[in-house]
């Protein structure tokens, strides 16, 4: 799959490769909403490998809005675009699956002069609180939520999830190397569901050699190309 991305603003890393890679093996289907989509990237790729799954992608920014739909139709993949804030979105949809790589850099990290990547890096822009209690609000009664977020804030995560009746339900935790602590958090939580959490085993980016055999297929899977687009 052949994606645009903005020359001099966030572009797509290997967090929402994993995340891909984590939706994938949860088999799902029907209505998807992917928060804060950036170039489309995530959803797409869904979409492209989920036969059953019909597509809703949203952004704040202009500029993502516009790659989203260069990058849909380039690509022949069908979904619907949606330009807003997810902090005060409603809807009378009702959605399967919730899905985002959402900002998580906190205030107390510089921030980038970059207003783009500023605004798909902080969490000022979209908090935990409104991503979760929005996201719930948007679910249908059995519909998932699946995150990636910073490791180092799952206490919080959790918090959130009992105060709106989440039940967490699988965690997978990316290591950036052998040896070194996770980073970040792959997580699926179910409305009214009383599954026990699956933990899944610990998956590491790279090692003394490279990538690891693990993320090298995973990006193989993915096959994605990317192209500097300029006309925004």
């Amino acid at each position: 799959m052949i994606l645009y991305q903005l020359k001099d603003g966030y572009r797509y890393n290997s967090d929402t490769l994993m995340l891909y890679d984590f939706a994938l093996s949860l088999n799902l289907k029907g209505e998807i909403l992917e928060i804060g989509t950036g170039c489309g990237v995530l959803g797409l790729l869904l979409k492209r490998d989920l036969k059953d799954a019909n597509l809703t992608l949203m952004d704040i920014q202009k500029e993502n809005i516009m790659l989203c739909k260069e990058n849909s139709q380039m690509n022949g993949i069908e979904c619907e675009i949606l330009e807003g804030d997810f902090n005060s979105f409603k809807s009378d949809k009702r959605f399967d699956t919730i899905i985002s790589n959402p900002p998580y850099y906190h205030d107390g990290v510089i921030k980038s002069q970059n207003s783009h990547l500023s605004i798909s890096r902080y969490s000022k822009n979209l908090s935990l609180e409104s991503l979760i209690i929005n996201s719930n609000a948007h679910l249908k009664p059995n519909g998932n939520l699946v995150l990636c977020y910073d490791a180092k804030q799952l206490m919080d995560i959790i918090v959130l999830f009992h105060m709106c009746k989440l039940r967490l339900t699988r965690l997978k935790f990316i290591h950036p190397k052998v040896g070194k602590s996770a980073k970040v958090a792959l997580i699926e939580a179910k409305k009214n569901s009383r599954s026990l959490c699956e933990i899944e085993p610990a998956f590491y980016l790279s090692d003394e050699n490279g990538y690891t055999k693990q993320a090298s297929e995973i990006f193989k899977s993915a096959n994605l190309q990317s192209m500097d687009f300029k006309e925004i």
